[in-house]
């Protein structure tokens, strides 16, 4: 038996065969799926192997022996039933259950696919209004659905009072707390830890690379802003790592194989992590992007003879981050929150005069996890296999 590629019409099973180890289940539109007995024994939703009030499994995997066989098959009054070889409890099955979670067949990817932009998307940037998000659970989903296929929408309307932002964090979902501050205030500082507590023009970076999981949602409420200067810049770095495959691969290999270090500090906080610049997806998407010059620290994970093309890969990506065409800057205006995805969107700032005028930004992390759950619940798709 060969792979079907063919899409799903039918959701009733009307005959099944055994073969040594899977059964073939033959649907009334005439296709064909196939399910080996361990993975039907493993995803039995009897009341021995499965909890229905959880939707968790109860059964070990580690429990079915691999020889399993199937005695009987019975399909009939809507109903797949399997007796086992062990002599343990029959295995009952809804088809249309097992039409959704059949393995054999060409399947279109479930995650979102990604809306790469350029400089473009500055005049098309994907906007919500902030007082729909936060009453209306279908209009937050919505926002989310954007949010995860462009990486960079704006929220307008919201309210400029202090810790606004952390309220929209906990509509959705919740804080991700890191070492350095829960909500950051975004502003001229004294005593900075780092260049964003400056006016200084601020390079295209990516957050928190330090940890070994950057959060990756930031949630940027603009507060005031009537300084002279100032603009935010955004790339997206899925365009940048599709251009770099495409225009310099080995580059690309280069920083997908080298680990570097990444370090971030205060006086009361160290982070250090250890990974590629670039991490890619199974499907060769970018998966996690950490950019951020002023963290990289000295190579001494990279072998001798592979430094000096490491440089020119760091360079091949560097010019693309900063290619005018593939950058969308944009000036905040007070109420806009900004939601950006930290593993994706790297973000800059055009550097700034405080002498007159007030530069004040609030922000928090997210985790995109958890947003994506939210959105899964709104469209009620919440714990459905």
């Amino acid at each position: 038996m060969g792979k079907h590629d063919y899409e799903f019409v039918s959701n009733k099973a009307i005959s099944a065969d055994a073969y040594d180890s899977f059964l073939a289940l033959y649907w009334q539109d005439g296709s064909v799926s196939r399910f080996h007995y361990q993975w039907l024994r493993d995803n039995c939703r009897s009341t021995e192997r499965f909890d229905a009030a959880t939707q968790e499994r109860k059964a070990l995997t580690e429990s079915i022996p691999c020889d399993l066989r199937a005695q009987t098959i019975f399909v009939e009054d809507g109903e797949v039933r399997v007796s086992w070889s062990d002599g343990t409890a029959d295995s009952h099955f809804d088809p249309a259950w097992l039409k959704r979670n059949s393995y054999d067949v060409q399947r279109k990817p479930t995650v979102l696919a990604q809306h790469q932009w350029g400089a473009e998307y500055g005049a098309a940037l994907t906007s919500f209004a902030y007082p729909e998000v936060m009453t209306d659970d279908a209009a937050a989903g919505d926002m989310v659905a954007a949010f995860e296929k462009t990486g960079l929408i704006r929220l307008t309307g919201a309210p400029t009072d202090d810790c606004e932002v952390e309220r929209f964090a906990n509509r959705l979902a919740y804080v991700r707390e890191i070492a350095f501050d829960r909500v950051a205030n975004i502003r001229v500082s004294v005593d900075p830890y780092t260049l964003g507590f400056t006016n200084a023009s601020l390079p295209l970076h990516t957050d928190c690379s330090g940890y070994s999981w950057p959060p990756n949602v930031m949630a940027f409420h603009c507060l005031q802003n009537d300084v002279a200067g100032g603009a935010s810049q955004y790339v997206d770095g899925a365009n940048v790592v599709a251009q770099l495959r495409k225009a310099d691969p080995e580059a690309l290999r280069i920083m997908t194989e080298y680990a570097v270090q990444f370090r971030l500090w205060s006086k009361n906080a160290d982070t250090l992590s250890q990974h590629p610049p670039v991490i890619l997806d199974e499907q060769g998407n970018l998966a996690v992007l950490r950019y951020a010059n002023w963290t990289v620290q000295p190579l001494k994970t990279v072998p001798f003879d592979v430094v000096p093309g490491w440089y020119d890969a760091w360079r091949a990506l560097a010019e693309r981050i900063n290619a005018p065409e593939n950058r969308v800057s944009y000036r905040c205006l007070p109420g806009e929150i900004l939601l950006i995805n930290n593993h994706r969107v790297l973000h800059g700032r055009d550097a700034f005069d405080d002498g007159e005028g007030t530069r004040h930004f609030q922000q928090v992390y997210m985790e995109l996890d958890d947003l994506s759950g939210f959105r899964r619940i709104a469209q009620g798709k919440g714990g459905v296999a």
